[in-house]
């Protein structure tokens, strides 16, 4: 739950994020059983990518790898981690907008959905620019910062498949390990000891297509956005942790059970007998989450029959017609003329 057990003071991360400061240790030969022992924690608890932990566990996960790895600028190392996939439903929302500008501005929007510990903005004049701002714990470690500066360029590359560089980069810290590392990782000059995190940006880079773009899926993707940001709690119950991972990722292609499994971290054997103690079966759930799925695209024209039969993960559009009309009673194209006449 965003925020329900965890203060203002102690706000919460995204378990994801959590999970990709774990690779970077392992990365730099750290023993993940080691560090996890240190801050309390267990693999079974970041099972759940979409879970949230307090911001002073996460802290205290940095202080850890800090201490061990003297002389090294560890944040460009943990951004050899970074993906789009990393970010949950909010690298799912940005990679279906139209340009990396719009992508910027939603990720912007939603950013509390990663931690309201963080504050990313953007100024325009005279270039763009990303500014980030991180609580005085964050920015004592040093090391997030360096990550969060590049996160953009990162997601950026991937979301356009372009290999674009800023401009000019600015921390406020300066580096632990060789400078040197900052201007080849970004790939622009970088000055230390300012008095801001900043990413510039060539003028043009925000007008750059996302490469495989579905625009027309934001309309239920940001309902799904807005959702978490408005604090609602989190499922506790093992059933809608799996409904709740069906509706991010059913239109990526997950549509079974052992999928599902890997996902949350769990046997196939050990889901099933979990939704069996919750009175649910897998395909039940994967049902219920397709008609929700499908009447919230059926209201939007802009999106064909056969690619929402496509994005539900039926191999033949004849297959979801018999499905949506045992649903509803309905044919898909009845029901979208009943509740979205043109």
């Amino acid at each position: 739950m965003l925020g329900a057990s965890m203060s203002s003071d102690d706000p919460p991360v995204l378990l994801a994020v959590m999970q990709m400061v774990l690779h970077g240790a392992g990365a730099l030969n750290l023993d993940r059983a080691e560090l996890l022992a240190e801050i309390g924690m267990t693999e079974a608890q970041l099972a759940d990518r979409d879970g949230y932990v307090p911001l002073s566990t996460q802290v205290r996960l940095g202080e850890s790898i800090a201490r061990r790895c003297p002389g090294v600028n560890v944040g460009l190392v943990v951004l050899d981690h970074l993906r789009v996939s990393s970010l949950g439903v909010l690298g799912y929302v940005v990679s279906h907008c139209a340009t990396l500008g719009d992508a910027l501005e939603a990720f912007i929007r939603y950013q509390h959905i990663l931690s309201p510990a963080m504050r990313w903005s953007v100024e325009r004049r005279p270039h763009p620019r990303i500014v980030i701002e991180a609580p005085a714990a964050l920015q004592r470690l040093m090391f997030p910062l360096e990550t969060q500066v590049g996160t953009w360029l990162i997601l950026g590359r991937e979301l356009t498949q372009t290999a674009w560089s800023p401009t000019h980069v600015q921390l406020r810290h300066h580096p632990v390990g060789p400078p040197e590392q900052f201007a080849a990782r970004y790939g622009c000059p970088v000055e230390f000891g300012m008095p801001s995190n900043t990413l510039e940006l060539p003028d043009d880079v925000l007008e750059l297509p996302v490469v495989g773009a579905r625009p027309e899926l934001q309309p239920s993707l940001t309902r799904l956005a807005q959702t978490l940001l408005q604090g609602q709690p989190r499922p506790q119950d093992f059933a809608s942790r799996v409904r709740a991972l069906l509706l991010e990722q059913l239109p990526r292609g997950l549509t079974s059970k052992d999928e599902a499994a890997r996902h949350l971290g769990v046997s196939p054997r050990t889901l099933t007998r979990r939704l069996q103690h919750d009175g649910v079966s897998f395909r039940e759930l994967l049902e219920q989450v397709r008609q929700q799925l499908a009447q919230t695209w059926l209201t939007d024209r802009s999106v064909a029959i056969h690619e929402v039969a496509f994005l539900l993960g039926y191999s033949e559009p004849s297959t979801f017609h018999r499905s949506f009309r045992r649903w509803t009673g309905q044919t898909p194209t009845e029901w979208r003329q009943q509740t979205s006449p043109e």
